[in-house]
């Protein structure tokens, strides 16, 4: 017979699955072993197969201290014997203590990563977390503690956000920590102390034994207001996004989230913290953009040149026209460098195109642009060595009609190159010089002089149509000389 101590547990794991709608499929607990977690997975034993629920545990193992390993066998010991299989994690320690915002935040983010891996691996659109209510006032005090605004102290939703591939579900956040642990002791399990928990260098640790426990003294129910707090902002957010949703024209718009340039602009200057945090939170950011972005922004909307504002640790807003656009962190390509044969052709694996070099007669196509192709004077030829290769830091060129140099990574954003392909960009280089950027310009030492019969024609092409080309077959030229899959000129100084 269940007793008054249990009973709680299963009714708000009960109505916290029925309320997610996740009867008859499976899910995932996370499972320290820890008593919040043992409380967790002993109510789902006892509620999930009614239901029709299948589930697995998960235990994370950070590798912080010596006996992580140890209390990663005692957790798979009390799954056992609550019937349920254990899988089994070893994070990445190393990038866990070297996270720029400390190994606490590095342990976090790399936990939820490998747990939501492995629910989609198995199907599950849900992970159980054992976080209780005051857990919630921890982190609402945290966020205070922070310099958060009120969408902040929203805290932690009972369950994550809908249209997530996979949700947090905590069906204890309106119990107390005093009740899993009463829960736990009746049920006899031993359960796991994690010694992270009584470490005073971390905040949410301070914030648990110093802080709230400060707050308690004067104010028992200092929890209750704190997570009512939490619930009200939560709501508040909500209502607001609700609204911004439709006025912003948020969508999935080429791989990012992307809202109306004028309606964003034409926003209560109020309202665009709360908009921006409706940005990230669909682009799958954990906070939002910073005081320090918005006010860049604000500035940049009062013109009408593009948008480029950095965030945080690279995820970057960006806009030309009419969207603005909030991208993810750019992974850099790896780098590539081949030596060209002059004239001659050279594979390139890395990019899958075949670089072809031959000395022709001067024609009036090769003074307008072709994406594909460039012809270079004589100084190209009596390069001593020559090769193609992705960007280095520092790169430098004076692009053709320039009176000087210029950084390759400013040409790049003033010509407008989409941050994803910089990296990956073919550049040719002539004894240290860059002689040709495709699609962009060239180099002002590379050109063709006056009276010169005879020029280097580069031409790039994909590996697969190598065998199928011959001498005459070049790219369509219209009546102007220019490709005419490119709508305009980019050789500009």
């Amino acid at each position: 017979m269940i007793g008054i101590v249990l009973e709680p547990l299963l009714e708000s794991v009960r109505q916290a699955l029925l309320r997610a709608q996740c009867a008859s499929e499976p899910v995932l607990v996370a499972f320290s072993g820890g008593g919040d977690s043992t409380a967790l997975l002993w109510a789902l034993h006892s509620v999930a197969p009614p239901l029709g629920i299948s589930w697995l545990a998960a235990h994370a193992d950070h590798g912080l201290d010596a006996a992580s390993e140890q209390r990663m066998q005692h957790a798979e010991t009390l799954a056992a014997a609550l019937e349920t299989r254990m899988l089994r994690g070893r994070l990445d320690t190393d990038a866990i203590r070297s996270h720029p915002d400390g190994i606490e935040a590095g342990a976090r983010r790399a936990r939820y990563a490998w747990l939501l891996a492995r629910a989609q691996a198995i199907g599950a659109r849900f992970v159980l977390t054992g976080h209780h209510a005051d857990d919630q006032a921890e982190t609402v005090l945290l966020r205070l503690k922070n310099g958060s605004g009120w969408m902040g102290l929203g805290a932690m939703p009972c369950l994550g956000p809908h249209g997530d591939p996979v949700r947090v579900l905590r069906p204890f956040l309106g119990l107390r920590r005093t009740e899993l642990a009463a829960a736990v002791a009746e049920i006899g399990l031993p359960a796991n102390r994690d010694p992270a928990n009584r470490d005073p260098h971390f905040a949410r640790t301070s914030v648990r034994y110093g802080l709230l426990p400060h707050f308690q003294a004067s104010d028992p129910a200092i929890v209750r207001r704190l997570t009512r707090l939490a619930a009200r902002a939560r709501a508040a957010r909500s209502a607001v996004h609700a609204q911004l949703v439709a006025q912003l024209s948020l969508r999935w718009d080429a791989g990012a989230w992307s809202v109306d340039r004028d309606a964003l602009a034409n926003l209560p200057a109020a309202a665009l913290a709360p908009a921006l945090d409706l940005l990230a939170k669909r682009a799958g950011l954990d906070y939002p953009p910073s005081r320090g972005a918005r006010r860049e922004l604000s500035h940049q909307l009062l013109g009408n040149g593009p948008i480029g504002c950095d965030i945080v640790r690279g995820w970057r807003l960006e806009g030309d026209g009419r969207r603005i656009r909030l991208l993810q962190p750019r992974i850099p390509g790896p780098p590539f460098a081949y030596t060209l044969r002059v004239p001659g052709s050279t594979s390139m694996a890395t990019t899958q195109l075949c670089i072809r070099t031959r000395q022709v007669a001067v024609a009036e196509w090769m003074f307008r642009h072709a994406p594909n192709r460039v012809a270079l004077g004589t100084a190209f030829g009596q390069a001593s060595h020559v090769e193609i290769r992705n960007r280095r830091a520092g790169d430098r060129i004076r692009p053709l009609g320039c009176s000087g140099h210029r950084k390759l990574k400013d040409l790049l954003i003033d010509r407008r190159v989409p941050r994803h392909q910089r990296d990956r960009l073919p550049l040719l280089v002539a004894d240290g010089h860059i002689a040709w950027v495709p699609g962009v310009t060239l180099g002002h030492r590379f050109r063709i002089r006056e009276g010169e019969r005879r020029a280097w024609q580069v031409e790039m092409i994909e590996t697969n149509d190598v065998a199928e080309r011959d001498e005459s077959n070049t790219p369509e030229i219209d009546a102007n000389g220019s490709n005419v899959a490119s709508p305009r000129n980019l050789y500009l100084p």
